[in-house]
């Protein structure tokens, strides 16, 4: 299933960027994340997803094809008892003013129970949570810093 948006941030490309490839930051936009291990380009994900049964999905992260700050490809699998899922999401950057203007994409495969779910469910879902998660990225970068 592919799905895809745009989303305009008040910060620089090279902000916006940073934001979207550091795992501390990532974790803390995604409320479904439990737990993020990185070393460098390679990342483990632990995610709760927002599905009955209080299952868990381990997902392996690597980002690749970065060019920064225009452009960044994350390729994510993971698998639990419920079944598995793989995102192939990229991003690109324009600046636009005084902001970025980004437009994403990704391809999600998924079996078992998330299949099941259909993938129009499913594509709604994946497309609210990830426009969710940019708009806590946007607002995190557009706080004032500490002083």
């Amino acid at each position: 299933m592919h799905i895809h948006g745009e989303r305009r941030f008040d910060a620089a490309p090279e902000e916006v960027y940073r934001a979207l490839t550091d795992p501390e930051e990532i974790s803390a936009a995604f409320a479904a994340i439990e737990l993020v291990e990185a070393a460098s380009s390679e990342w483990t994900v632990l995610v709760k997803p927002p599905l009955p049964g209080g299952f868990r999905l381990k997902f392996s992260v690597r980002l690749d094809d970065l060019r920064e700050p225009e452009h960044a490809r994350l390729r994510a699998w993971g698998k639990s008892l419920g079944g598995r899922v793989s995102v192939d999401s990229s991003f690109d950057l324009d600046p636009d003013g005084a902001g970025t203007q980004m437009r994403w994409q990704a391809e999600v495969d998924a079996a078992g129970l998330f299949a099941g779910l259909g993938s129009q469910a499913l594509g709604q879902v994946a497309t609210h949570h990830a426009e969710r998660a940019l708009g806590r990225l946007a607002a995190r970068m557009e706080q004032p810093a500490p002083r």
